[in-house]
């Protein structure tokens, strides 16, 4: 069956590690303490503009020795640049970050559909979390750009440890939940007027220059929350502020999520709270 039309592409990448059987401490191994996801989302029109983008970006911060950008390998100066460089883009930018202090060994089979997935439930819920804002955004955009629904591939970043082919069955799972009016959390829900599973795509970074934009959001948000480390930096996912969604004139639980929901138990230090204050969480 041909896949359906879309007029906007939501480019989808990671940063830190979605494990949480045993998390990284001053004392042992383990999956780090955060985990981002982030995106970026552009009208299906500018395909194009994101390799304007990096091939600009690269000649701005001195990147000649590779063809992508790759934000980990960035010094401090490139990463502001190329962040302050993004937010004048025609894109919209979302980050779902999540601290895993409390969640170590935590089993949330409902709301992650763990018994198909066991290995990947906790990255399938992040997922869940940002398709719920990615696609309640895309589907008011579509009325103000169209006067009519318009769908949105989602394209995310290839990376080792993951079954993409899960996230597929997950968002097949989520559209039954949905219809048969047994949905988990139904606060917020994925909109599939805009969604298809038939419009998931997974492609390596460094071969996609949309994806090498969400690697930037999900790597300034982790960076921002990741203290103690010698990359916290909140001053490139501050940066991003002017293309960071927003929903009602706020950022927070739109733009930037903030998980655990109950972030108030999680006693944060007021450097890890930064990124988050800055952008309408009070906390």
């Amino acid at each position: 069956m041909e896949p359906p039309g879309y007029g906007y592409i939501a480019y989808i990448d990671e940063a830190g590690d979605p494990g949480v059987r045993a998390i990284q401490s001053a004392t042992k191994n383990g999956a780090t303490e955060w985990f981002s996801v982030g995106c970026a989302v552009i009208a299906a029109k500018n395909e194009a503009q994101p390799v304007e983008f990096i091939r600009r970006a690269r000649d701005l911060i001195g990147a000649k020795q590779r063809p992508d950008i790759h934000y980990k390998f960035l010094k401090d100066w490139q990463r502001n640049r190329v962040c302050a460089e993004l937010a004048k883009e025609n894109v919209r930018l979302f980050a779902v970050v999540s601290n895993k202090r409390n969640m170590e060994n935590y089993r949330n089979p409902s709301a992650a559909a763990k018994t198909l997935h066991p290995h990947n439930w906790f990255y399938n819920y992040c997922i869940r979390i940002l398709l719920e804002r990615v696609s309640e955004w895309v589907e008011r955009r579509s009325f103000l750009d169209h006067k009519e629904i318009q769908k949105v591939k989602l394209v995310f970043s290839r990376r080792g440890g993951h079954s993409y082919r899960h996230v597929q069955t997950y968002t097949q799972l989520l559209e039954k939940q949905i219809a048969n009016g047994n949905l988990y959390q139904t606060k917020r829900a994925p909109s599939f007027s805009v969604l298809s599973t038939a419009l998931i795509e997974v492609i390596q970074h460094d071969q996609l220059a949309g994806l090498q934009l969400a690697d930037i959001v999900a790597s300034a948000f982790y960076n921002a929350a990741h203290t103690g480390s010698s990359t916290w930096d909140t001053g490139p996912a501050k940066a991003l502020q002017p293309r960071v969604a927003m929903l009602n004139d706020e950022h927070h639980n739109q733009g930037l999520t903030l998980l655990p929901w109950k972030n108030w138990t999680l006693n944060l230090s007021n450097d890890q709270k930064e990124i988050f204050r800055f952008y309408g969480y009070r906390i």
